[in-house]
């Protein structure tokens, strides 16, 4: 392997850990906020409590945690409901596609889940003679699919391209698959092509 392509391969993973690490750090900074804001409210209802701490956790760190589970779970309540499903779309569509590397953490939080049809789609891509593995990211008017096709061994880095509808093929097979697929430089390929939707 030449030096140039070392240092190409190093660039691109430094720059897709950046890509990555920037709106998972943007949701740790938003967690530690909401967390000390439980923690304004769980104190003097802890100074109010006959013990000080439970297997020598502070009773205020419990009262906070509960409160923030009571609170994720509700907000997923919420979320389920359409006013705030209308809400959550303006949102991404204005806002959050912004951050970097939003969509593809979207993606892999509703790849593991079945319900979920929104968001990137798994697809088989013929290029020429080759097939590579990749998501269709947007559906054009004209028909043509814009695709993402992510490079091994990291599935946040790659090229976009727009592609005509002979040439892309959905697959019955949850995103994950894709990256872990990208991530083991193609090993479970044959997997991901018998998935083809339409195919018996």
């Amino acid at each position: 392997m030449s030096r140039n392509t070392i240092t190409q391969s190093f660039l691109t993973t430094l720059v897709a850990g950046v890509l990555f690490l920037v709106p998972v750090g943007i949701a740790g900074i938003v967690l530690v906020k909401v967390v000390g804001v439980m923690m304004l409210v769980a104190q003097p209802m802890a100074d109010w409590l006959p013990v000080d701490s439970i297997g020598g956790v502070a009773l205020a760190n419990i009262i906070a945690l509960l409160a923030l589970i009571v609170v994720c779970f509700l907000a997923g309540l919420l979320a389920r409901q359409a006013l705030a499903s209308t809400f959550v779309t303006k949102l991404e569509s204005r806002v959050l596609v912004n951050i970097p590397g939003y969509l593809m953490i979207k993606s892999l939080v509703t790849g593991f889940d079945s319900s979920k049809t929104e968001g990137l789609k798994p697809v088989a891509l013929k290029l020429g003679s080759a097939e590579r593995i990749g998501f269709e990211i947007q559906k054009l008017q004209d028909g043509r699919s814009v695709v993402f096709i992510p490079s091994a061994p990291c599935p946040f880095s790659g090229i976009t391209q727009v592609l005509p509808p002979e040439q892309v093929c959905y697959l019955d097979v949850p995103i994950n698959m894709i990256n872990e697929a990208t991530e083991n430089f193609g090993h479970g390929m044959e997997k991901l092509l018998a998935a083809r939707k339409g195919s018996s």
